[in-house]
């Protein structure tokens, strides 16, 4: 049964990353590498345990791999995450008119990086999405990066 469904739908694929685990494949038919496939996978910025705080990434790839590019990006924002892009978040949400939302106030400790989606099929056009740690009913805080840079946060209620 299971083969019959491989052959039909094509098969799941995984890929393993040195510092950002393992990535699944959407399913997988044929060996054409000009097709894009979603990938994904899950990491925790806190404590390397998937199972507190999970991020989950959604990056795009061919048919072996998700692309190196995104993948790339993805671990230097892993990296840089405390030193850098939480500054800069820090940063956009003081220029915004919602910066003084009683649920952002010391936000950093509130939150957590919950998913990383990619917006384009191979370029470094990524949105981040923050959410609460103990309330699900905060707002969530969107970020859009392109090519490394912070172009907008914005809060969804």
């Amino acid at each position: 049964m299971m083969s019959f469904l491989n052959f039909l739908f094509g098969k799941k694929r995984t890929f393993k990353h040195p510092v950002l685990g393992v990535f699944t494949s959407d399913r997988i038919k044929g060996n054409s590498t000009a097709k894009t496939y979603t990938w994904y996978g899950y990491f925790n910025l806190e404590t390397n345990n998937v199972n507190d705080y999970v991020s989950s990434i959604f990056i795009n790839g061919n048919n072996y791999a998700p692309y190196s590019n995104q993948l790339q990006f993805i671990t230097q924002l892993i990296e840089n995450w405390q030193g850098n892009y939480l500054l800069e978040i820090e940063q956009k949400i003081n220029e915004q008119d919602f910066s003084n939302n009683p649920d952002l106030i010391n936000w950093q400790n509130k939150f957590y990086l919950s998913a990383i989606y990619t917006n384009n099929f191979k370029s470094l056009d990524f949105e981040l999405t923050l959410e609460s740690k103990q309330n699900p009913n905060y707002p969530t805080i969107s970020v859009n990066i392109k090519n490394a840079i912070i172009l907008n946060v914005a809060l969804y209620s």
